[in-house]
């Protein structure tokens, strides 16, 4: 049995539960504000009354938030117990991608739902129309998508937290801005017409790439985020208990 390949599963998995009792706290909030919207706001667009977009952007900063936390609080804790941080790091992201998807798969159930329940409700969301993606497919891209996307923000969380880990204040100060670029980046690949100042200061326009070419290029961003925390991670020193 490959006691490594156990180890790291096990952050995995202990690491994922974890984060999804915060979102099983998340979720119903949002749902909450997306079902009392419309009663506040009389007029609003279809595309506004669709539940997976409406999860979309609260779940980047939710995943920014929870990658801060996460290796704030968990880093530590596995190293001082015997994990190495490899697999601490390989454990960690596997449990980010699962949460990220969670996220959107649950979404997704909802927005489905909410689908079957409009003829006794007469609450009529729309079918998923993201223009970023020129698609109206209702399930597997928008959630392959929004699913990267939102697992950049945890990554560029988790940076931030390492670089501060590795070099200390100074570290962090500069790793708030690669965070920053890091997910305009990702948010450029897929809403080209999006404004950030780094982006902006940096003068990188609108790659215009087809879904292929961005999720490819989301993937590359997704490889190099978590190479550069292992790297940063590989000699963070530890506080003794």
């Amino acid at each position: 049995m490959n006691t490594k390949n156990n180890t790291m599963f096990k952050v995995a998995t202990d690491l994922f539960l974890f984060q999804m009792k915060w979102t099983l706290w998340f979720i119903p909030a949002v749902l909450g504000f997306y079902l009392f919207l419309p009663i506040v706001l009389k007029e609003i667009t279809e595309v506004e009354l669709n539940f997976l977009s409406t999860m979309f952007n609260p779940s980047k900063i939710y995943m920014l938030v929870i990658g801060i936390i996460s290796a704030l609080a968990f880093f530590n804790h596995y190293v001082q117990n015997g994990i190495t941080r490899k697999d601490y790091v390989s454990g960690s992201a596997m449990a980010a991608t699962g949460v990220a998807f969670s996220i959107m798969i649950i979404a997704s159930i909802i927005n489905g739902i909410l689908h079957l329940i409009e003829p006794l409700t007469g609450f009529s969301p729309s079918n998923t129309h993201i223009a970023f993606l020129d698609t109206t497919s209702m399930w597997i891209i928008p959630i392959l998508v929004f699913s990267l996307i939102i697992l950049c923000y945890y990554i560029a969380g988790w940076m931030i937290i390492a670089g501060f880990q590795r070099l200390g204040g100074w570290g962090c100060f500069v790793f708030i801005l690669i965070a920053l670029l890091y997910f305009s980046l990702t948010d450029l690949l897929w809403q080209g017409d999006i404004s950030h100042p780094l982006i902006n200061a940096i003068g990188i326009t609108d790659p215009n790439l087809s879904t292929p070419a961005a999720l490819f290029c989301t993937l590359i961003l997704i490889a190099v985020g978590l190479l550069l925390i292992r790297m940063l991670t590989k000699s963070v020193a530890i506080q003794p208990k």
